[in-house]
């Protein structure tokens, strides 16, 4: 029996405030660094400020991948291009609804907890998924940017659940 998989990514934007935070936390190691003229010990310092940066450097390159394979949808997170990481796993036949964020039938589930896991671009096609997560059970709306793909066998396995875009 053929699997029904589809896959999608989007990398997500660069902001102001991501920046922002680079420009900063650069700044802050340069200048523990120059202070270590004036305090020698302010190298160690120094040297673990310089580390730690290196360290987190590649979380700033956020990039998201959803795999839909029977039935499933995960949604992973690449840090860096390098570190994977699942970070939520779903069955689509839990969900009440997956349509596009624009949708009529999401207009009951604008008040509960968002996660999301787009590209954060304006003119990108965002779904959303409403669904009961967490050791609490509780109903949150996911955002992310499905290929037509997923959306088409999305559509098959639930098609009472899955609402497809109007072109």
């Amino acid at each position: 029996m053929e699997q029904a998989y589809a896959e999608a990514s989007c990398k997500r934007k660069k902001t102001v405030m991501i920046t922002a935070l680079k420009i900063v936390l650069v700044v802050i190691v340069v200048l523990i660094m120059l202070s270590t003229i004036l305090l020698a010990w302010f190298a160690i310092i120094g040297v673990v400020a310089a580390g730690a940066l290196i360290w987190y450097w590649p979380r700033f390159d956020v990039m998201w991948e959803y795999v839909y394979c029977d039935g499933q949808l995960d949604f992973d997170q690449i840090l860096g291009g390098e570190k994977r990481k699942t970070v939520l796993r779903i069955e689509i036949e839990d969900a009440d609804v997956i349509a596009p964020i624009g949708s009529e039938r999401l207009d009951g589930y604008r008040h509960i907890p968002v996660k999301n896991y787009t590209s954060l671009e304006k003119d990108a096609n965002v779904y959303g998924v409403a669904v009961r997560i967490g050791k609490n059970d509780e109903k949150t709306l996911i955002m992310f940017e499905p290929s037509e793909k997923m959306i088409d066998l999305m559509h098959s396995k639930c098609p009472r659940t899955v609402e497809k875009a109007v072109s």
